[in-house]
């Protein structure tokens, strides 16, 4: 069995069997953990798993009393059933600093969805979170998955840009209050849009993460406007949402979210929300259009929308 890759990137034309697509995704994994200073095991015992759902429920900011959807008991299920279930330990001192689960999704047996992966709070920027990726992208590859999906806002710019340029994944359906009221800190009082992330795992662009290669190829949000780039939303000097014009008739477009939506969510809450009700508007409707694909994220702010034909489609 050969795996292709395909995409406008350089390695395109790269062609590797399973056996060493498998060599290059331990390898990738191994070296992300061994910069984080963790090492990824499975969570076994049941005392493992009601320590990372406490971890989980700092990480999401869930108040004393109130409930939260991940359980020890739901792990040990998912872990009994065969799925994804790990911790991140730091090899210092042993203590538990990240947890991932999934669980697998059709197409049976190509496919897993990633349901949570969260870091300790204080430990986020350590590349922790990326130890926990590549991780799952080799416990995948070895069980015969080809792609990886999981869900985010899309309104958490760090976290797109993870996604997207640190990871290689592309978004490819946008989902209007996906999980209903949420009373998590990240979520509270606020409409649970999502974005899907497919992470095709032997993509172009994924391997090009791997090799901390796809931010260089990510385009250039300046060059793409002197090219003629349409910006559907951008960000006003007050911090308020500006819609823009019609991208029907260009090659790129630009969709701008704020830096810190997070801490706008804090200090400024209705102005959180009206993000919200811009940003489904502009993002849902491109991607409803299966012309245009995400296809980057730059790291000051702004999606890059393209209609190349060798980019994942998107819409469902």
């Amino acid at each position: 069995m050969t795996t292709a890759h395909s995409g406008s990137s350089a390695r395109s034309s790269v062609v590797l069997n399973t056996r060493d697509l498998l060599i290059s995704a331990a390898a990738t994994a191994g070296a992300a953990a061994d910069r984080a200073g963790v090492v990824v095991r499975p969570l076994k015992t049941l005392e493992q798993m009601t320590t990372a759902c406490r971890l989980l429920e700092q990480v999401w900011g869930i108040r004393a009393g109130e409930p939260f959807d991940v359980q020890p008991h739901l792990l040990r299920a998912l872990g009994h059933g065969g799925n994804y279930l790990v911790g991140a330990y730091r090899v210092d001192d042993g203590q538990l600093v990240g947890a991932s689960s999934g669980f697998f999704t059709e197409p049976l047996g190509a496919s897993m969805h990633s349901h949570i992966t969260g870091v300790l709070p204080g430990i986020a920027g350590r590349g922790v979170g990326r130890a926990l990726k590549w991780h799952q992208r080799q416990w995948a590859l070895e069980r015969g998955l080809s792609s990886i999906t999981w869900t985010f806002d899309p309104l958490i710019a760090r976290n797109a840009h993870f996604n997207i340029s640190r990871l290689g994944a592309r978004p490819h359906a946008y989902f209007v209050d996906f999980y209903g009221v949420m009373n998590d800190g990240p979520n509270r009082g606020q409409p649970s849009d999502r974005v899907e992330a497919v992470w095709d795992l032997s993509a172009a662009s994924t391997m090009d993460a791997a090799d901390d290669r796809q931010e260089q190829a990510d385009s250039d949000p300046d060059e793409l406007l002197a090219s003629g780039a349409s910006v559907l939303l951008s960000v006003g000097d007050d911090g308020l949402p500006v819609a823009g014009g019609n991208a029907r008739h260009a090659r790129h477009a630009l969709i701008g979210i704020p830096r810190d939506i997070e801490g706008m969510r804090g200090s400024h809450p209705e102005l959180a929300l009206a993000w919200r009700y811009e940003l489904r508007a502009a993002m849902a409707l491109s991607m409803a259009d299966s012309a245009w694909c995400v296809t980057g994220f730059a790291r000051s702010g702004w999606y890059v929308l393209s209609r190349e034909p060798t980019a994942l489609r998107i819409g469902s």
